[in-house]
């Protein structure tokens, strides 16, 4: 009798062990990161940003990670865009820098750091986005022991893989929201965004483990999905890993 009950009961302990699997667990799997360069006062973005949601939904569970920063530049024409910073313009020129540019331009999409397109192009996207999942990372990373007290995130990570002359940089960002625009190029539209980074931190990577925190911006606001993307980047800005958690 003794050993029919071990028996039925070996399975049932596999599987909850099995269920129950780190989430935070490392995967050395193909991956690619879009990042869309948008605003919400250019009349060409809103294309680039339906094509984004669709990779989103269609790239789902695929390692494709997607997000939406927002310039300041197209702000003088008429209409602010709620989710601009002159950071994310920043990050932008430092891109055209790397692609042999002096100016830059939306909507833009750069794939894993290493090549840009019209945003709103489909085949440009759907060629990168099979070229980048055919080849092996450098890097993995994982995010894990997520926690929100207040507008604080706290979390840890974990890298494997070179890390020398590399960045870990961390992208809170929105899962998805509408606005209504008033003024500008846009007037009258009611735009959709996702993955909208509102928050972005970057560290040296010394350490392939630590913890790390990020603030939630007050423009944030109650009933927000909110979701943390981490992403490796290397000097020349090539990303060699990414990965994402829901908040």
């Amino acid at each position: 009798m003794k050993r029919i009950l071990l028996v039925l009961i070996f399975p049932v302990i596999f599987a909850i062990c099995s269920f129950n699997k780190d989430s935070s667990e490392l995967e050395n799997k193909p991956f690619a990161i879009v990042q869309l360069f948008t605003s919400q006062g250019c009349s060409s973005c809103p294309s680039a940003d339906i094509l984004l949601e669709k990779v989103e939904k269609e790239y789902g569970g695929k390692n494709v990670f997607v997000l939406s920063y927002h310039v300041d530049y197209w702000n003088r024409l008429g209409w602010k865009d709620v989710f601009s910073k002159k950071e994310f313009s920043d990050i932008q020129y430092r891109y055209s820098t790397k692609f042999g540019g002096s100016s830059v331009y939306t909507p833009q999409a750069v794939v894993n750091g290493d090549v840009h397109f019209v945003g709103s192009s489909e085949a440009k996207m759907e060629d990168n986005l099979s070229r980048f999942l055919k080849i092996n990372p450098e890097n993995t990373i994982a995010l894990s022991e997520i926690k929100k007290t207040g507008n604080q995130i706290t979390f840890s990570y974990k890298t494997e893989g070179d890390i020398s002359r590399k960045d870990l940089k961390i992208a809170l960002a929105i899962e998805k929201k509408e606005t209504s625009i008033k003024r500008g190029e846009n007037s009258g539209r009611k735009l959709s965004s996702v993955n909208i980074v509102v928050e972005q931190l970057k560290n040296s990577l010394t350490e392939s483990s630590g913890t790390m925190s990020i603030k939630i911006p007050e423009l944030v606001e109650k009933g927000d999905q909110l979701i943390l993307i981490g992403f490796v980047q290397s000097q020349n800005f090539v990303i060699t890993a990414a990965t994402q958690q829901k908040i």
